[in-house]
Protein backbone atom coordinates (compact mmCIF):
# COMPACT_ATOMS: atom_id res chain seq x y z
CA UNK A 1 0.00 0.00 0.00
CA UNK A 2 1.71 3.53 -1.08
CA UNK A 3 3.00 5.41 1.81
CA UNK A 4 0.44 8.28 1.47
CA UNK A 5 -2.37 6.00 1.65
CA UNK A 6 -1.05 4.83 5.22
CA UNK A 7 -1.21 8.10 6.09
CA UNK A 8 -4.24 8.91 4.82
CA UNK A 9 -5.95 5.29 7.00
CA UNK A 10 -3.71 6.32 9.90
CA UNK A 11 -5.36 10.09 10.48
CA UNK A 12 -9.18 8.56 9.68
CA UNK A 13 -8.73 5.85 12.77
CA UNK A 14 -7.09 8.27 14.56
CA UNK A 15 -10.26 10.48 13.96
CA UNK A 16 -12.69 7.57 14.58
CA UNK A 17 -11.05 5.73 17.85
CA UNK A 18 -8.61 8.67 19.22
CA UNK A 19 -9.02 10.80 22.24
CA UNK A 20 -12.05 12.37 20.85
CA UNK A 21 -14.38 15.13 23.42
CA UNK A 22 -16.35 17.47 21.99
CA UNK A 23 -19.79 16.51 22.12
CA UNK A 24 -19.05 14.77 25.73
CA UNK A 25 -18.46 18.30 26.32
CA UNK A 26 -19.71 20.46 29.41
CA UNK A 27 -18.95 23.99 30.37
CA UNK A 28 -19.38 25.84 33.74
CA UNK A 29 -18.51 28.53 35.57
CA UNK A 30 -16.06 29.52 38.08
CA UNK A 31 -16.18 32.64 39.84
CA UNK A 32 -14.14 33.57 42.78
CA UNK A 33 -13.27 36.34 45.32
CA UNK A 34 -9.92 36.40 46.41
CA UNK A 35 -10.14 37.80 50.59
CA UNK A 36 -7.61 38.38 53.19
CA UNK A 37 -6.67 34.64 54.53
CA UNK A 38 -9.06 32.41 51.99
CA UNK A 39 -10.60 32.26 48.03
CA UNK A 40 -15.10 32.49 48.35
CA UNK A 41 -15.86 30.80 45.49
CA UNK A 42 -19.38 29.79 43.28
CA UNK A 43 -19.03 27.09 40.85
CA UNK A 44 -22.32 26.52 38.47
CA UNK A 45 -21.93 22.94 37.93
CA UNK A 46 -24.75 21.35 34.59
CA UNK A 47 -26.86 18.85 36.56
CA UNK A 48 -25.93 16.30 33.18
CA UNK A 49 -22.09 16.92 35.36
CA UNK A 50 -24.23 15.94 38.75
CA UNK A 51 -26.18 12.85 37.59
CA UNK A 52 -22.73 11.53 36.00
CA UNK A 53 -21.08 11.45 38.84
CA UNK A 54 -23.15 10.75 41.16
CA UNK A 55 -24.66 7.96 39.56
CA UNK A 56 -28.32 8.87 39.21
CA UNK A 57 -30.65 7.40 36.94
CA UNK A 58 -33.05 10.18 35.52
CA UNK A 59 -34.69 10.26 32.14
CA UNK A 60 -35.74 13.01 29.94
CA UNK A 61 -39.46 12.31 29.50
CA UNK A 62 -40.21 12.35 33.54
CA UNK A 63 -40.30 14.77 36.09
CA UNK A 64 -37.01 14.39 38.19
CA UNK A 65 -36.82 12.39 42.08
CA UNK A 66 -36.02 15.81 43.45
CA UNK A 67 -35.30 14.47 46.85
CA UNK A 68 -32.57 11.68 45.43
CA UNK A 69 -31.48 14.94 43.22
CA UNK A 70 -31.32 16.93 46.16
CA UNK A 71 -28.92 13.90 47.97
CA UNK A 72 -26.83 14.00 44.94
CA UNK A 73 -26.21 17.18 44.68
CA UNK A 74 -24.72 17.62 48.37
CA UNK A 75 -22.39 14.60 47.56
CA UNK A 76 -21.29 16.64 43.91
CA UNK A 77 -20.62 19.42 46.42
CA UNK A 78 -18.05 17.38 48.47
CA UNK A 79 -16.67 15.87 44.97
CA UNK A 80 -15.84 19.17 44.02
CA UNK A 81 -13.96 19.60 46.54
CA UNK A 82 -11.54 17.01 45.53
CA UNK A 83 -11.90 18.04 41.65
CA UNK A 84 -11.29 21.31 41.55
CA UNK A 85 -7.35 21.59 41.60
CA UNK A 86 -6.04 24.78 43.74
CA UNK A 87 -2.62 26.03 44.69
CA UNK A 88 -1.60 28.75 46.58
CA UNK A 89 2.51 29.47 46.28
CA UNK A 90 3.21 26.05 44.87
CA UNK A 91 1.07 24.50 47.95
CA UNK A 92 -2.43 22.77 47.50
CA UNK A 93 -5.47 24.36 49.12
CA UNK A 94 -8.38 22.56 50.79
CA UNK A 95 -12.08 23.42 51.17
CA UNK A 96 -15.36 23.35 52.70
CA UNK A 97 -18.89 23.30 50.86
CA UNK A 98 -20.89 26.44 52.42
CA UNK A 99 -24.15 25.87 50.29
CA UNK A 100 -25.29 24.84 46.94
CA UNK A 101 -28.71 26.03 45.59
CA UNK A 102 -30.78 25.33 42.37
CA UNK A 103 -30.77 27.75 39.20
CA UNK A 104 -32.83 28.07 36.21
CA UNK A 105 -34.38 29.46 33.89
CA UNK A 106 -37.32 27.85 33.49
CA UNK A 107 -40.62 29.90 32.35
CA UNK A 108 -43.70 30.63 34.50
CA UNK A 109 -45.52 27.79 32.90
CA UNK A 110 -42.80 25.11 33.55
CA UNK A 111 -43.27 23.93 36.84
CA UNK A 112 -40.35 22.30 38.86
CA UNK A 113 -41.49 18.72 38.05
CA UNK A 114 -41.40 19.09 34.60
CA UNK A 115 -38.59 17.37 32.67
CA UNK A 116 -37.41 20.27 31.35
CA UNK A 117 -35.59 21.23 34.70
CA UNK A 118 -33.06 18.83 34.00
CA UNK A 119 -32.48 20.82 30.57
CA UNK A 120 -32.80 24.27 32.22
CA UNK A 121 -31.80 24.03 35.67
CA UNK A 122 -27.76 24.22 37.38
CA UNK A 123 -26.42 23.93 40.49
CA UNK A 124 -24.46 26.73 42.02
CA UNK A 125 -21.99 25.53 44.94
CA UNK A 126 -20.66 28.28 47.10
CA UNK A 127 -17.09 26.83 48.21
CA UNK A 128 -14.45 28.27 50.34
CA UNK A 129 -11.00 27.30 50.14
CA UNK A 130 -8.24 28.63 53.12
CA UNK A 131 -4.55 29.88 52.49
CA UNK A 132 -2.22 28.08 54.74
CA UNK A 133 -0.53 31.17 55.53
CA UNK A 134 -3.83 33.11 56.43
CA UNK A 135 -2.77 35.82 53.74
CA UNK A 136 -3.07 36.08 50.04
CA UNK A 137 -0.27 34.63 47.93
CA UNK A 138 1.83 35.54 45.70
CA UNK A 139 0.56 33.40 42.94
CA UNK A 140 -2.67 31.12 42.81
CA UNK A 141 -3.17 28.24 40.03
CA UNK A 142 -6.45 27.08 39.04
CA UNK A 143 -7.11 23.17 37.92
CA UNK A 144 -9.26 20.60 37.80
CA UNK A 145 -10.05 17.29 37.37
CA UNK A 146 -14.10 17.35 37.10
CA UNK A 147 -15.10 13.64 35.62
CA UNK A 148 -11.47 12.46 35.07
CA UNK A 149 -12.49 9.29 36.16
CA UNK A 150 -15.98 8.97 34.06
CA UNK A 151 -16.08 8.10 30.51
CA UNK A 152 -18.64 9.48 28.15
CA UNK A 153 -18.42 5.53 26.16
CA UNK A 154 -15.38 3.55 26.18
CA UNK A 155 -12.53 5.91 24.99
CA UNK A 156 -13.99 8.73 24.81
CA UNK A 157 -13.50 10.92 28.17
CA UNK A 158 -15.81 13.73 29.08
CA UNK A 159 -14.41 17.13 28.18
CA UNK A 160 -14.91 20.00 31.21
CA UNK A 161 -14.13 23.33 30.33
CA UNK A 162 -14.64 26.40 33.28
CA UNK A 163 -15.55 29.84 32.36
CA UNK A 164 -13.22 32.07 34.81
CA UNK A 165 -13.85 34.68 36.24
CA UNK A 166 -11.31 36.22 39.73
CA UNK A 167 -12.14 39.49 41.48
CA UNK A 168 -11.13 41.22 44.41
CA UNK A 169 -12.87 42.03 47.62
CA UNK A 170 -13.39 44.85 46.19
CA UNK A 171 -15.12 43.73 43.29
CA UNK A 172 -12.32 44.80 40.89
CA UNK A 173 -11.68 42.13 38.42
CA UNK A 174 -8.03 39.96 38.39
CA UNK A 175 -8.10 37.74 36.11
CA UNK A 176 -10.82 36.18 33.33
CA UNK A 177 -10.02 32.84 31.53
CA UNK A 178 -10.53 29.02 30.47
CA UNK A 179 -9.76 26.65 32.34
CA UNK A 180 -9.83 22.94 30.89
CA UNK A 181 -8.40 19.68 32.37
CA UNK A 182 -4.84 20.19 30.39
CA UNK A 183 -4.47 23.68 30.61
CA UNK A 184 -4.17 25.26 34.05
CA UNK A 185 -4.74 29.05 34.94
CA UNK A 186 -2.24 31.10 36.96
CA UNK A 187 -2.96 34.04 38.49
CA UNK A 188 0.27 36.63 39.94
CA UNK A 189 -1.18 38.51 42.55
CA UNK A 190 0.67 41.81 42.94
CA UNK A 191 -1.26 43.73 45.49
CA UNK A 192 -3.31 42.89 48.94
CA UNK A 193 -7.28 42.48 48.51
CA UNK A 194 -10.06 44.06 50.53
CA UNK A 195 -8.59 47.39 50.16
CA UNK A 196 -12.18 49.02 49.33
CA UNK A 197 -13.02 52.53 50.75
CA UNK A 198 -16.45 54.39 50.51
CA UNK A 199 -20.16 53.44 52.10
CA UNK A 200 -22.76 51.63 50.66
CA UNK A 201 -26.37 53.78 50.17
CA UNK A 202 -28.39 50.92 50.82
CA UNK A 203 -27.39 49.89 54.21
CA UNK A 204 -24.65 52.16 55.60
CA UNK A 205 -21.59 49.65 55.25
CA UNK A 206 -18.38 49.84 53.08
CA UNK A 207 -18.06 47.66 50.10
CA UNK A 208 -15.85 45.44 51.91
CA UNK A 209 -17.86 44.86 55.46
CA UNK A 210 -20.99 44.77 52.72
CA UNK A 211 -18.98 41.94 50.67
CA UNK A 212 -17.47 40.36 53.62
CA UNK A 213 -21.30 39.32 54.92
CA UNK A 214 -22.16 37.63 51.48
CA UNK A 215 -18.64 38.17 49.26
CA UNK A 216 -20.95 36.12 46.39
CA UNK A 217 -23.70 38.43 46.30
CA UNK A 218 -24.02 39.75 42.97
CA UNK A 219 -21.22 38.17 41.16
CA UNK A 220 -21.14 38.14 37.89
CA UNK A 221 -18.99 36.54 34.99
CA UNK A 222 -16.04 38.77 33.48
CA UNK A 223 -16.43 40.78 30.09
CA UNK A 224 -15.65 37.92 27.44
CA UNK A 225 -13.82 40.75 25.48
CA UNK A 226 -10.92 40.54 27.97
CA UNK A 227 -10.62 37.08 27.33
CA UNK A 228 -11.10 36.56 23.22
CA UNK A 229 -7.94 34.87 23.01
CA UNK A 230 -9.19 31.97 25.31
CA UNK A 231 -12.82 31.72 23.72
CA UNK A 232 -10.70 31.48 20.22
CA UNK A 233 -8.45 28.47 21.80
CA UNK A 234 -11.42 26.94 22.73
CA UNK A 235 -12.82 27.19 19.17
CA UNK A 236 -9.86 25.68 17.98
CA UNK A 237 -9.58 23.03 20.76
CA UNK A 238 -13.13 21.85 20.19
CA UNK A 239 -12.28 21.08 16.90
CA UNK A 240 -9.12 19.47 17.26
CA UNK A 241 -10.56 17.23 19.79
CA UNK A 242 -14.12 16.54 18.42
CA UNK A 243 -15.08 13.56 17.36
CA UNK A 244 -18.25 14.67 15.59
CA UNK A 245 -16.45 18.03 13.75
CA UNK A 246 -13.32 15.46 12.54
CA UNK A 247 -15.39 12.70 11.15
CA UNK A 248 -17.89 15.24 9.52
CA UNK A 249 -14.77 17.16 8.29
CA UNK A 250 -13.30 14.08 6.99
CA UNK A 251 -16.53 13.00 5.00
CA UNK A 252 -16.91 15.96 3.55
CA UNK A 253 -12.99 16.07 2.67
CA UNK A 254 -12.92 13.05 0.78
CA UNK A 255 -15.85 13.69 -1.01
CA UNK A 256 -14.76 17.70 -2.33
CA UNK A 257 -12.91 17.11 -5.88
CA UNK A 258 -11.73 20.72 -6.36
CA UNK A 259 -9.95 23.18 -3.68
CA UNK A 260 -12.65 25.53 -3.88
CA UNK A 261 -15.62 22.69 -3.32
CA UNK A 262 -13.70 22.04 -0.21
CA UNK A 263 -13.73 25.42 1.13
CA UNK A 264 -17.75 26.08 0.02
CA UNK A 265 -18.21 23.06 2.20
CA UNK A 266 -16.19 24.29 5.17
CA UNK A 267 -17.87 27.92 4.95
CA UNK A 268 -21.37 26.64 4.46
CA UNK A 269 -20.86 24.35 7.34
CA UNK A 270 -18.93 26.73 9.94
CA UNK A 271 -21.78 29.48 8.97
CA UNK A 272 -24.53 27.16 9.99
CA UNK A 273 -22.72 26.28 13.27
CA UNK A 274 -22.15 29.94 14.02
CA UNK A 275 -26.14 30.60 13.43
CA UNK A 276 -27.09 28.16 15.88
CA UNK A 277 -24.39 28.76 18.60
CA UNK A 278 -25.43 32.68 18.30
CA UNK A 279 -29.44 31.82 18.93
CA UNK A 280 -28.69 29.25 21.51
CA UNK A 281 -25.87 31.49 23.44
CA UNK A 282 -29.05 34.60 23.00
CA UNK A 283 -31.26 31.83 24.69
CA UNK A 284 -33.82 32.03 21.38
CA UNK A 285 -33.08 28.17 20.70
CA UNK A 286 -32.17 25.19 23.09
CA UNK A 287 -32.68 21.83 22.03
CA UNK A 288 -31.76 18.93 24.45
CA UNK A 289 -28.52 16.56 24.29
CA UNK A 290 -30.99 13.51 24.21
CA UNK A 291 -31.58 14.58 20.76
CA UNK A 292 -28.61 16.58 19.54
CA UNK A 293 -26.21 14.48 20.23
CA UNK A 294 -27.32 11.09 18.94
CA UNK A 295 -28.60 13.67 15.75
CA UNK A 296 -25.36 14.80 15.39
CA UNK A 297 -23.82 11.23 15.09
CA UNK A 298 -26.10 10.30 12.64
CA UNK A 299 -25.28 12.73 10.40
CA UNK A 300 -22.11 11.61 10.49
CA UNK A 301 -23.04 8.03 9.45
CA UNK A 302 -25.42 9.73 6.72
CA UNK A 303 -22.63 11.77 4.96
CA UNK A 304 -20.64 8.54 4.88
CA UNK A 305 -22.93 6.26 3.28
CA UNK A 306 -24.11 9.05 0.65
CA UNK A 307 -20.03 8.98 -0.13
CA UNK A 308 -20.86 5.16 -0.60
CA UNK A 309 -23.75 4.70 -1.75
CA UNK A 310 -24.80 8.00 -3.98
CA UNK A 311 -20.67 9.28 -4.72
CA UNK A 312 -22.32 11.55 -7.73
CA UNK A 313 -25.00 13.18 -5.32
CA UNK A 314 -22.08 13.21 -2.49
CA UNK A 315 -19.99 15.70 -4.96
CA UNK A 316 -23.35 17.50 -6.04
CA UNK A 317 -24.34 20.96 -4.89
CA UNK A 318 -27.23 19.47 -2.70
CA UNK A 319 -23.97 18.49 -0.37
CA UNK A 320 -23.64 22.26 0.45
CA UNK A 321 -27.78 22.14 1.77
CA UNK A 322 -26.66 19.16 3.67
CA UNK A 323 -23.54 20.53 5.10
CA UNK A 324 -25.81 23.31 6.30
CA UNK A 325 -28.61 21.87 7.48
CA UNK A 326 -26.50 19.39 9.39
CA UNK A 327 -24.23 22.19 10.54
CA UNK A 328 -27.13 23.98 12.25
CA UNK A 329 -27.65 20.58 14.48
CA UNK A 330 -23.84 20.54 15.06
CA UNK A 331 -24.05 24.33 16.83
CA UNK A 332 -25.77 23.52 19.12
CA UNK A 333 -23.80 20.23 20.54
CA UNK A 334 -21.92 23.26 22.33
CA UNK A 335 -23.51 26.37 22.59
CA UNK A 336 -26.14 25.70 25.75
CA UNK A 337 -22.34 25.39 27.60
CA UNK A 338 -21.18 28.56 26.46
CA UNK A 339 -24.52 30.62 27.03
CA UNK A 340 -24.49 29.10 30.54
CA UNK A 341 -20.90 30.10 31.16
CA UNK A 342 -21.37 33.30 30.04
CA UNK A 343 -24.60 33.80 32.79
CA UNK A 344 -26.62 37.00 31.90
CA UNK A 345 -24.12 38.67 29.93
CA UNK A 346 -25.01 40.30 26.63
CA UNK A 347 -24.08 43.18 24.30
CA UNK A 348 -20.49 43.49 23.04
CA UNK A 349 -19.06 41.02 25.70
CA UNK A 350 -20.95 38.19 24.70
CA UNK A 351 -20.73 39.11 21.04
CA UNK A 352 -17.25 38.89 21.17
CA UNK A 353 -17.10 35.64 22.73
CA UNK A 354 -19.53 34.54 20.59
CA UNK A 355 -17.30 35.72 17.43
CA UNK A 356 -14.18 34.48 18.90
CA UNK A 357 -15.31 30.74 19.90
CA UNK A 358 -16.99 30.96 15.96
CA UNK A 359 -13.76 31.94 14.56
CA UNK A 360 -11.66 29.41 16.47
CA UNK A 361 -14.10 26.67 15.04
CA UNK A 362 -13.16 27.91 11.36
CA UNK A 363 -9.69 27.91 12.01
CA UNK A 364 -9.77 24.32 13.61
CA UNK A 365 -12.05 23.56 10.59
CA UNK A 366 -9.11 24.59 7.89
CA UNK A 367 -6.03 23.29 10.37
CA UNK A 368 -7.18 19.99 10.07
CA UNK A 369 -9.40 19.83 7.15
CA UNK A 370 -6.76 21.86 4.47
CA UNK A 371 -4.13 19.67 4.88
CA UNK A 372 -6.27 16.28 4.96
CA UNK A 373 -8.26 17.28 1.43
CA UNK A 374 -4.26 18.22 0.08
CA UNK A 375 -2.77 14.79 1.07
CA UNK A 376 -5.66 13.27 -1.01
CA UNK A 377 -4.40 15.27 -4.20
CA UNK A 378 -1.11 14.66 -3.46
CA UNK A 379 -1.68 10.91 -3.74
CA UNK A 380 -3.94 11.04 -6.58
CA UNK A 381 -0.92 13.19 -8.33
CA UNK A 382 1.57 10.51 -7.51
CA UNK A 383 -0.43 7.49 -7.81
CA UNK A 384 -3.64 8.45 -10.21
CA UNK A 385 -7.09 8.02 -9.78
CA UNK A 386 -7.33 4.57 -8.27
CA UNK A 387 -5.38 5.75 -4.90
CA UNK A 388 -8.16 8.58 -5.38
CA UNK A 389 -11.33 5.89 -5.46
CA UNK A 390 -9.60 3.73 -3.21
CA UNK A 391 -9.23 6.60 -0.12
CA UNK A 392 -12.88 7.61 -0.77
CA UNK A 393 -13.96 4.42 -0.33
CA UNK A 394 -12.14 3.45 2.43
CA UNK A 395 -12.17 6.66 4.08
CA UNK A 396 -16.09 6.81 4.14
CA UNK A 397 -16.56 3.27 5.73
CA UNK A 398 -13.98 3.79 8.19
CA UNK A 399 -16.22 7.78 9.10
CA UNK A 400 -19.47 5.59 8.88
CA UNK A 401 -18.21 2.85 11.29
CA UNK A 402 -17.01 5.39 13.76
CA UNK A 403 -20.04 7.34 13.35
CA UNK A 404 -22.00 4.17 14.23
CA UNK A 405 -20.05 4.09 17.50
CA UNK A 406 -20.54 7.49 18.72
CA UNK A 407 -24.51 6.82 17.41
CA UNK A 408 -24.86 3.64 19.94
CA UNK A 409 -22.68 6.07 22.55
CA UNK A 410 -24.74 8.75 22.43
CA UNK A 411 -27.86 6.93 22.40
CA UNK A 412 -26.61 4.54 25.81
CA UNK A 413 -26.28 7.78 27.61
CA UNK A 414 -30.67 8.23 27.22
CA UNK A 415 -32.04 5.06 26.80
Amino acid sequence: MPLVCRVLLLFITLCCAGRCTAHPFLQDSWWVVVETNRLVMRVSATLREVVVVQKVELTTNAAPDLARLQSALTNHGNYLLQALKLQADGQPLTGDVLDWQLVGDLGPAEPVDSPLYLERTHAAFDLEFLFPSNRPPHEITFAHATLKEHRYAPGVPWDVTYALTVQDGDRKELAAGLVRMDLPFTLALSSPTNSGTGQNAADGLSPTAAKAANPLAGFKPADPSRSFLAYLQLGIHHILTGYDHLLFLTALALAAVRLSDFFRLIATFTAAHSITVTLSALNYVRLPPWFVEPFIAASIVFVAVQNLAAPNQARAHSRLLLAFGFGLVHGLGFAGGLNDSLGGLGGRGLALAILAFCLGVELGHLLVGLPFWSMIRAGRAEFGEKFERRAFRIGSAAVALGGSYFLVAALRQYL
